[in-house]
């Protein structure tokens, strides 16, 4: 309906909603023990107090129901995250099922936060492009990378009795002598959070982060 005095297209013009922001597709990143699934479901219970759609994605909890099953199958360790098998056969599908899962959140309009190492793509470049990533090509990512001490991680891999970590604490040297920080952290191509914050600054890092351009 033309409102009194205004043209027709000037009333659809009034009408129309202000176009959507792209969602974010935020990967929330730092090895084992730096709090990354901790954040993750802090800052998205934060997002929904504040009326924002958000979707947790973490690689582990998508792909544990298949994971210990397949190792099963081929002889292997159903807990096994850390042997060449593991990362040959089953590494890539986890994190490929994830990404796939995440496309149509992002599709449907929904940001996601996908917390994990993602080594792998942080390697390559991938991390950097959706459509590396099968994410829609809208998709707006956001990286942080969760810093925190040594003996802090080794204390909350063994408190929180997963035995999916039996591997990381009986050969912790060996472990720990593999690990790297990433060139593009390095670069500072990735933003770096120190996970000792208290929570609201990790928080408050975290919104900041999204609102850049």
């Amino acid at each position: 309906m033309t409102r009194a005095g205004e043209e027709p297209a000037q009333a659809e013009v009034a009408m129309m909603p202000e176009p959507a922001e792209a969602p974010v597709a935020l990967f929330i990143l730092g090895h084992a023990g730096t709090g990354k699934s901790w954040l993750t479901h802090r800052f998205v219970a934060r997002q929904h107090d504040l009326g924002r759609a958000w979707c947790v994605l973490d690689k582990d909890v998508v792909s544990e129901v298949w994971t210990g099953p397949l190792l099963s199958a081929h002889g292997q360790d159903p807990n096994d995250r850390d042997s060449p098998f593991f990362k040959e056969v089953a590494r890539d599908l986890g994190y490929l099922s994830t990404l796939r899962v995440g496309r149509d959140q992002v599709e449907h309009g929904t940001s996601v936060v996908f917390p994990g190492p993602w080594s792998r793509e942080l390697a390559s470049g991938d991390i950097f492009s959706p459509e590396a990533l099968g994410l829609p090509p809208q998709t707006r990512l956001r990286h942080v990378w969760l810093e925190l001490s040594l003996d802090i991680r080794k204390q909350r891999i063994t408190d929180r009795g997963d035995p999916r970590d039996r591997w990381k604490l009986d050969h912790w040297d060996e472990y720990v002598s593999a690990l790297k920080r990433p060139k593009a952290v390095d670069d500072r191509r990735i933003e770096v959070l120190d996970a000792a914050l208290p929570t609201d600054d990790q928080l408050a890092f975290l919104e900041q982060l999204l609102n850049e351009q």
